[in-house]
């Protein structure tokens, strides 16, 4: 019995690195789009327009990343004008991390290329069409639990806010405006 479960774990360990590889280069390409240098600006751009006025500290814990390779993004995304930073009226060590108009921008024509540029998009479409809404509904509690269980569920509950927060937003600075990604 122990050699199967040795062969699960191997199976689940190379699957999702080869899922990691292809998402790692659609970051990649979908920051390209938007004349950004990583995709680790991107991401944390993706994070700040969610919740503005976010600590750096935050944005590390849920990136995985050290607080000084934010604070290095930050700042290109700052020479960018994208996002701007402020001191908490409480703590002046704290720093808060807001995004510009052009940031969101970035953001909302980053969020209008998804479904072209993440390949996982596309292979998610296939996995409804081959099976049901269901499966996939599956798919997203199981990984939702695998996360939650290795990391923790408050270490991962923005994944599920984010995009919410992000359509939130998008419709109070554009409350005519149908959008068609949802």
């Amino acid at each position: 019995m122990l050699g199967s479960e040795v062969q699960q774990v191997q199976e689940a360990l190379y699957t999702l690195r080869s899922i990691n590889v292809v998402n790692k280069e659609d970051w990649e390409r979908a920051a390209k789009l938007v004349d950004l240098d990583s995709s680790v600006q991107l991401n944390i751009l993706w994070i700040v327009c969610c919740y503005e006025g976010v600590r750096v500290t935050q944005i590390a814990e849920w990136t995985f990343w050290h607080p000084s390779s934010i604070v290095i993004h930050i700042k290109k995304l700052m020479d960018k004008g994208l996002v701007t930073i402020g001191k908490s009226d409480f703590d002046g060590r704290v720093v808060n991390v807001y995004p510009t108009d052009a940031g969101r921008q970035v953001i909302e024509t980053s969020r209008s290329s998804t479904t072209s540029i993440f390949r996982l998009s596309q292979a998610m479409e296939q996995l409804r069409q081959r099976y049901s809404e269901g499966v996939v509904t599956i798919f997203f509690e199981c990984l939702t639990f695998l996360a939650e269980s290795l990391h923790g569920t408050e270490k991962v509950r923005w994944i599920k806010e984010s995009e919410s927060r992000l359509a939130m937003d998008t419709e109070l600075v554009h409350p005519n405006k149908q959008t068609a990604q949802r």
